[in-house]
C-alpha cells in the first residue's frame, strides 16, 4: 500500500512538474479618456471626444513559453490593438491618410505576431512580425513612453507622402518588420546586440498601407548598453523597396541616467529619403531632451520637449521647423491601475512640417487622425484619462 501511494505521489509530482515547463498567459491594457485638440481643421476648429489609448495604446495579446530543457525555451507572442472607445480591432480597420476607416481583410496581430527560441547563453531568435530596435529605444527612451498624445513618436515630423520620419504611420519598417527574423544577444558586460531584417509584399495581410511600394526590405540594428543608472543605445535602420530606386535611412543615438529623484532622457536622430522626386534629399533631425521624476510612490510626472527640423534639398515647401511639448502626471490608483492627464503643446512651421499623431477619437466622424499631417498653425491638446493593464 505505502509504495502505490509513493508511486502515485510520484507521478503526480512529475506531471505537476511537466505542466510547469510549459505557460500561457493572456494580457493587455485597457486605455481610454476624454481630449481636446485644438486647429484639428484649417478652419481652426478643435475636435473634443472620446479618445482610445492616450498612455498606452490599448491591446489585447497571448504570449507562451515552454522550457525544453538545457536552458532552451521555445516560446510564442500574439498581439493585437482593441480601440477601447469603440471596441475596434485596429489591424482589421487601418486609418488611411484622411483619418477614414478601411476595412482589412487580416493583420488582426498587428502589434505583433512571432515563435521565437531562445537560450541563456546564445540569445534569442524571433521569426514573424516583431519590433524594431530603432522603434523599442524610442519608446524606452521616452520620458512619457510613447504616450499617444504628447510622446516622442507623435510630437515628431514628417512630410505628406513621406514616411521617413520618425512619428510616420506605423508601417513596415518604421516601428516593426513584417515576415522578420530577428535576433537579440545575450548581455556581455553591459551590451546587448539586435539585429532585425524582413520584408512586406503587397498581398492581403502582409502590408496594408496605401501608396508604399509592393515589397520593401528593413533591416534594423541595435546596441545597447547598461550600467548601474546609465543606459546608452544606438540604432540603424535601412528601409528599401525592390527596384532599389530609393531608401530611407534612419541613425539614433538615446541615453539616460536614473537620480531616483529624477530621470533625465535624450534622443537624436537623423532620417533621410534618397527616393526619387520630391522626397528626394528630404532629411529629419529630430532632438529630444526630456525628464521623468517620482513625486510619491503613487505619483508620477513627466516633460519631454521635441524639436525637428526638416529640409529638402528640391523643394522649400516641404522644408521647415517645428517645436512640441509633452506632459504628464499620472496617479497609481494600484500595481494595474492608474488615472493621468496629458498636455501637448505643437508649433508648426513651414508648409511640410505638420505634426503627425496615431491616436483616435471616436464620435460623428470616428475615427478621425488627432494631429495628422496639419498644417494649421499651433496647436494645443489636453486629455483626462484611466489606464488598466492585465
Amino acid at each position: 500500500m505505502k509504495k502505490s501511494l509513493f508511486a502515485l505521489a510520484a507521478v503526480t509530482a512529475f506531471a505537476g512538474a511537466a505542466q510547469a515547463q510549459s505557460s500561457v498567459t493572456a494580457y493587455g491594457i485597457v486605455d481610454a479618456g476624454i481630449a481636446s485638440v485644438s486647429n484639428t481643421t484649417a478652419a481652426g476648429g478643435s475636435t473634443t471626444g472620446v479618445q482610445s489609448g492616450g498612455l498606452a495604446s490599448p491591446r489585447l495579446g497571448f504570449k507562451g513559453m515552454e522550457d525544453l530543457g538545457g536552458g532552451l525555451k521555445a516560446g510564442f507572442v500574439l498581439e493585437a490593438e482593441i480601440l477601447t472607445a469603440n471596441g475596434t480591432a485596429n489591424g482589421l480597420a487601418a486609418q488611411t491618410s484622411n483619418g477614414t476607416a478601411t476595412a482589412q481583410s487580416s493583420g488582426f496581430f498587428n502589434r505583433a505576431s512571432y515563435i521565437s527560441l531562445s537560450d541563456a547563453k546564445f540569445g534569442d531568435v524571433k521569426v514573424g512580425l516583431s519590433n524594431t530596435a530603432t522603434y523599442d529605444n524610442q519608446i524606452k527612451f521616452d520620458p512619457l513612453h510613447a504616450a499617444n498624445l504628447g510622446g516622442y513618436l507623435n510630437t515628431s515630423t514628417t512630410t505628406d507622402g513621406v514616411s521617413t520620419g520618425p512619428a510616420s504611420s506605423q508601417t513596415q519598417g518604421a516601428s516593426r518588420g513584417n515576415n522578420a527574423i530577428s535576433y537579440t544577444s545575450p548581455k556581455f558586460m553591459g551590451l546587448q546586440a539586435r539585429f532585425l531584417t524582413g520584408e512586406a509584399q503587397g498581398t492581403t495581410g502582409m502590408n496594408n498601407y496605401a501608396g508604399i511600394a509592393s515589397y520593401m526590405r528593413v533591416s534594423d540594428y541595435g546596441l545597447s548598453y547598461n550600467w548601474r543608472a546609465l543606459d546608452l543605445a544606438a540604432t540603424y535602420r535601412t528601409v528599401s523597396n525592390t527596384a532599389g530606386a530609393g531608401a530611407s535611412t534612419t541613425t539614433s543615438a538615446f541615453g539616460s541616467y536614473d537620480f531616483k529623484m529624477v530621470k533625465p532622457y535624450l534622443i537624436y536622430q537623423i532620417s533621410a529619403n534618397t527616393t526619387p522626386g520630391t522626397a528626394q534629399g528630404m532629411n529629419y533631425i529630430t532632438k529630444m531632451i526630456g525628464a521623468e521624476a517620482p513625486i510619491t510612490p503613487r505619483i508620477t510626472v513627466a516633460a519631454q520637449y521635441t524639436q525637428n527640423i526638416n529640409g529638402n534639398v528640391e523643394s522649400s515647401t516641404v522644408s521647415g521647423t517645428t517645436s512640441a511639448q509633452g506632459l504628464l502626471a499620472k496617479y497609481a490608483l494600484s500595481k494595474r491601475t492608474s488615472i493621468y492627464a496629458l498636455g501637448a503643446f505643437s508649433q508648426n512651421g513651414g508648409a511640410g512640417a505638420g505634426l503627425v499623431s496615431t491616436s483616435k477619437f471616436t464620435g460623428s466622424t470616428a475615427p478621425v487622425v488627432l494631429t495628422g499631417q496639419t498644417n494649421y498653425a499651433n496647436q494645443t491638446a489636453y486629455m483626462l484619462g484611466m489606464n488598466h493593464s492585465f
